[in-house]
């Protein structure tokens, strides 16, 4: 039984409820009444996707993430490239991958980054899943195994990062979880207690997936 279905060329929020109904009408047939897998949309494939990113809130309990991609929105669009002359994201391609990240967001799931092509490029693999993280991705698609551990070891909180988001989370706590608290001579308000709740959270996803 595989642990999870990732859903291609997804419209809406109804295409996920569509997919999760079929599984659990062929689970109940099949006797697994509790197998629930997850589903992860790929959610920018299509023209008409882009208009449907903000429809994936509550639409499945199953769907835990959405990502992008830009080659088969190319081909809608009629596109001749998706880079530009200095190998960046044209601007239909730059506004898809943040639509993405903001409709993951605003729909509590995680927002995965689309592939880095080159699978020989390792240096160019490691930038661009750091520029992934910084702007808030969660993951990110690989398409050959020798991605996977550059990948996982970026996304993957480091046990410094846990130890300052826990310091961080404790000093709001002592404070009455106030709005603005110092720490360590600085002045952090909520958006900074917010981040360090995700990477807690991050590290506890990861740490599930490695004990699995």
């Amino acid at each position: 039984r595989p642990d999870g279905f990732m859903l291609p060329k997804s419209t809406s929020g109804k295409d996920v409820q569509l997919l999760a109904r079929m599984i659990e009408d062929q689970a109940r047939e099949a006797d697994l009444a509790s197998y629930a897998p997850s589903i992860i949309a790929i959610a920018t494939e299509t023209a008409a996707s882009i208009f449907g990113l903000g429809s994936y809130g509550e639409c499945a309990e199953t769907l835990v993430a959405l990502c992008w991609g830009a080659e088969d929105l190319s081909a809608d669009l009629g596109a001749l490239s998706v880079f530009d002359n200095n190998g960046q994201y044209t601007p239909p391609y730059q506004l898809a991958r943040s639509l993405c990240l903001m409709g993951a967001r605003a729909a509590d799931l995680d927002p995965i980054d689309g592939i880095f092509a080159d699978f020989r490029d390792m240096e160019g693999l490691r930038k661009s899943c750091e520029e992934a993280l910084r702007d808030g991705f969660t993951g990110k698609l690989a398409i050959h195994p020798a991605q996977l551990e550059i990948i996982n070891g970026v996304f993957t909180p480091s046990s410094e990062d846990i130890h300052a988001a826990k310091a961080i989370i404790k000093a709001f706590e002592a404070a009455g979880n106030a709005g603005v608290i110092g720490f360590e001579g600085k002045m952090l308000d909520r958006p900074h207690l917010l981040r360090a709740r995700k990477l807690i959270k991050r590290a506890q996803l990861y740490a599930s997936s490695a004990d699995q």
